[in-house]
């Protein structure tokens, strides 16, 4: 009997010393980073760090750095940039196999790969989808801001299930790339995909791409998970966790932590000075150019007077803020002109020269001797934007031109800027290389914010309108420079820019990761994650 109950009290001990180092291990767990975690299940999880939520999750609608950055995976287009790369000499097929145009430049005929999947079981890939995402954009109804940037095309023919044929209204030197996957203007959709998910469509990408959607959750994480039928193979990676950081300092302990492994950095000097001696970090600088420009609303008072709007670009010192902020750095550099250099058709017109007290002088011809206080502008929180749009602050200060600022969130930013709420409009932007989208983008009549085909002409610019769809027309590479040059001058001369800087996204990764290819640029303004990615 005795027996017995020793044997009993000595499993009551050992339940309890087992139920202990169970707490114990799971108390571990929740402290330890995700990368102990992914070791332990055997899987590949890749944490990112985005600095503002994602909420337009339908590529047609992309609006911010992190729409792009988590639709990338998810979509593919009928061509693309090879991974790494922004060159239009590194375009390649992603679902189309190969291409021919007519001899006029008027007619693309495409063909397609046979037997790619959509995600959750929606059947395969056709022409038919090519040609009803392609109506869609073109829709006024649909409302995508890359309505104009598709204006070019007349129609879209699916002649059989893996042919695709664009007729255009006119040739156009830069077709392919208005239709690259890159920037999601060309990212191919599913109608049924759409019309099941209906109001919940901006949340609920369905895609062919190489990562499909396991879990959004709004101003926390979206968590997308690997495609095992992607057609160019099954990922490396079994998940990549999206989560929404917009503290620097947190970003930077998590990075350094490995919680997370990859994230946007910063050009100021000093955060770099400090990340690169980070052992285990390795820092990007990516292609293209980011144009930062302060946009002048011509449609608003006081900035529909050119003096006036005079007056503002000459008050800004940017020598001084390039040289204070990103030093002898590979991060930024002064702007040339009103779109970014390195792209097709740029022309070298440099800055408005810095002459505080002819800002002065213009002020008083303008009817303001005593200085002039502007509207309240609304500012983004992000990190770039305040430093910038503060120091601007304090330029126009000192010669008399006083501006409040309403900081908010990055998305509601970018939502009152397209509503033409602001006068004076900061914005950074890298389009694609050829100067056809920069001018259309922010410098065409069409394009003006608050029209139903608006993109981002805040300036409400329209002047050029004629030589810009000219020049989009001339296929001619040294008439259409020549046009665009003259483009570039007619907008100097207006004053409805002021040229700033040209910055390169940073961006930051564990030596643990391996992305797979050769990176020399993005137009996500992030890394491209691919199938080939993944974590030593």
């Amino acid at each position: 009997m005795k027996r017995k109950w020793l044997n009993m009290g000595f499993l009551v001990l050992l339940s309890m010393i087992l139920a202990l180092a169970g707490c114990s291990s799971n108390q571990t767990a929740k402290k330890s980073t995700g990368t102990t975690q992914n070791k332990s299940s055997g899987e590949k999880v890749l944490k990112v760090a985005l600095t503002s939520d994602a909420t337009r999750l339908d590529p047609h609608f992309n609006s911010t750095a992190s729409d792009l950055t988590v639709t990338q995976p998810i979509f593919n287009g009928l061509v693309r940039f090879k991974p790494g790369t922004v060159s239009g000499e590194e375009i390649e097929g992603d679902l189309a196999e190969s291409w021919e145009m007519n001899q006029e430049g008027t007619i693309w005929t495409f063909h397609l790969r046979k037997g790619v999947q959509w995600h959750n079981g929606y059947g395969e890939f056709t022409s038919s989808d090519v040609k009803w995402t392609f109506e869609r954009l073109l829709d006024p109804k649909t409302g995508s801001p890359f309505n104009s940037e598709l204006s070019v095309i007349e129609k879209v023919e699916a002649p059989d299930p893996y042919t695709a044929v664009f007729y255009l209204k006119n040739p156009d030197s830069a077709f392919l790339l208005r239709i690259l996957m890159d920037g999601s203007a060309g990212a191919i959709v599913k109608k049924e995909a759409i019309e099941a998910a209906g109001k919940d469509s901006m949340v609920k990408p369905v895609g062919t791409g190489p990562f499909m959607l396991k879990e959004y959750k709004q101003g926390q994480k979206v968590v997308l998970e690997k495609n095992p039928k992607y057609f160019r193979g099954e990922p490396k990676l079994d998940r990549i966790e999206y989560l929404i950081m917009s503290d620097r300092n947190a970003i930077d302990v998590a990075l350094e932590k490995g919680e997370i492994q990859m994230a946007l950095g910063e050009g100021d000097q000093l955060w770099l000075q400090q990340m690169e001696k980070k052992t285990n970090m390795v820092l990007d600088f990516p292609e293209p150019n980011i144009f930062w420009g302060l946009f002048l609303n011509t449609a608003m008072k006081p900035f529909d007077d050119i003096l006036v709007r005079k007056a503002i670009a000459h008050a800004i010192d940017i020598k001084k803020y390039v040289k204070e902020v990103y030093g002898s750095s590979s991060a930024g550099q002064l702007a040339s002109g009103p779109i970014p250099s390195k792209i097709f058709g740029h022309a070298d017109l440099g800055i408005y020269k810095y002459d505080p007290e002819l800002s002065k002088e213009l002020l008083a011809k303008a009817g303001y001797p005593n200085g002039l206080t502007l509207p309240p502008q609304f500012l983004s929180s992000r990190d770039t934007y305040v430093k910038l749009m503060t120091f601007i602050q304090e330029e126009l200060r000192k010669v008399g031109i006083n501006m409040e600022l309403n900081k908010v969130d990055v998305p509601t930013y970018g939502a009152n800027i397209r509503k033409d709420l602001n006068g004076l409009v900061l914005y950074g932007r890298s389009p694609k290389p050829h100067a056809a989208f920069a001018l259309v983008d922010h410098y065409y009549g069409p394009s003006t914010v608050g029209m139903q085909t608006a993109k981002l002409n805040f300036s409400h610019f329209n002047k050029s309108d004629q030589l810009i769809e000219a020049a989009g027309k001339e296929l001619d590479t040294n008439k259409a420079k020549e046009m665009y040059k003259e483009i570039q001058k007619q907008i100097m001369d207006e004053y409805v820019v002021v040229p700033l800087a040209q910055t390169k996204s940073v961006l930051v990764r564990s030596k643990n990761v391996v992305l797979g290819y050769d990176f020399k640029g993005t137009m996500s303004y992030f890394y491209p994650i691919t199938e080939t990615t993944s974590i030593k």
